[in-house]
């Protein structure tokens, strides 16, 4: 890996030894700080002045080169969920991803690019803008001369007051799967609470969700673009203690609400082509 200290923005970007000895990126804006680890060009922070962090982090994550960090905004690429005899949700979370480049922009808010070391005959780079919003690119380049199919998904871990104090927003009407039945149907609710274990791939639906949260007193603003998917997911009581990198109870201040394009939205990229995940993450005061 090149050396990314030439990268760094006095007073604003910095690059450390993280947890576990990983290269991490520390940002400061006059709006906000965030920290990306180039393991798995992985956003484990985003937190605006003056309000809770944005991004839920696990106090039992492990920090390895072998390992997934639990939390903040994992990417899921090449494909999503268990694949036998390969790694669960693909190797981008586990790679080294390289920091290529770095600015400072007008309005003060610094932005980042990535990019993925191997890819398997596909270019694929992520790129970061750390305002008052976190705004998120993953773009992927077929520079093969065959048609390319895969999934995307960047699974951002919420942090929120109170499991059963939130709701959801959103996804009134959309088409979805649920994982843990295995059974299909449509939302039919305006605000979707969450009182059990859930694992859903809403479909075919593009439009913005938010999250509600009157014990922060804050309204999180999911936008998107180049997805057809939401995945919603909480764990619950059994998976969290069966999860040896998650601690029991924290399904109680978390939630995802992740962005991509799984399952039937997969992508199928013809050659010379490239696809673009645009996701924008922002909070405000409940009720506005």
């Amino acid at each position: 890996m090149h050396d990314s200290k030439n990268l760094e923005i006095p007073g604003n970007l910095t690059i450390v030894s993280g947890e576990g000895g990983l290269p991490k990126v520390v940002i400061q804006t006059l709006s906000s700080t965030a920290e990306i680890y180039l393991h798995g060009a992985h956003i484990t922070r985003f937190q605006k002045n003056g309000e809770e962090p944005l991004l839920f982090m696990s106090a039992a994550s492990e920090f390895a080169e072998t390992r997934p960090i639990r939390g903040g905004v994992p990417i899921i690429f090449p494909w999503f969920g268990g694949r036998d005899g390969f790694p669960a949700h693909g190797f981008a979370r586990t790679t080294a991803w390289e920091l290529t480049e770095t600015g400072l922009l007008p309005d003060g808010a610094v932005k980042l690019h990535f990019q993925l070391p191997r890819a398997e005959g596909l270019e694929v780079g992520f790129t970061v803008i750390v305002a008052d919003y976190l705004s998120m690119e993953l773009r992927v380049s077929n520079t093969t001369d065959q048609e390319a199919t895969f999934e995307t998904c960047l699974h951002t871990y919420f942090q929120i007051s109170a499991i059963d104090a939130i709701s959801i927003t959103g996804l009134s009407g959309a088409f979805y799967q649920d994982k843990i039945t295995n059974a299909t149907a449509t939302e039919t609710s305006d605000a979707l609470s969450i009182r059990s274990e859930v694992d859903r791939i809403y479909s075919d639906r593009s439009t913005a969700v938010e999250i509600e949260d009157p014990g922060f007193n804050r309204k999180i603003r999911i936008a998107k673009s180049g997805s057809n998917s939401t995945v919603v997911w909480n764990p619950w009581i059994d998976k969290s203690i069966r999860m040896p990198d998650f601690g029991d109870t924290e399904y109680l201040q978390m939630v995802c609400v992740e962005s991509g394009n799984v399952a039937a939205d997969k992508v199928i990229l013809p050659p010379g082509r490239h696809a673009v995940l645009m996701v924008e993450v922002s909070s405000g005061k409940w009720p506005s």
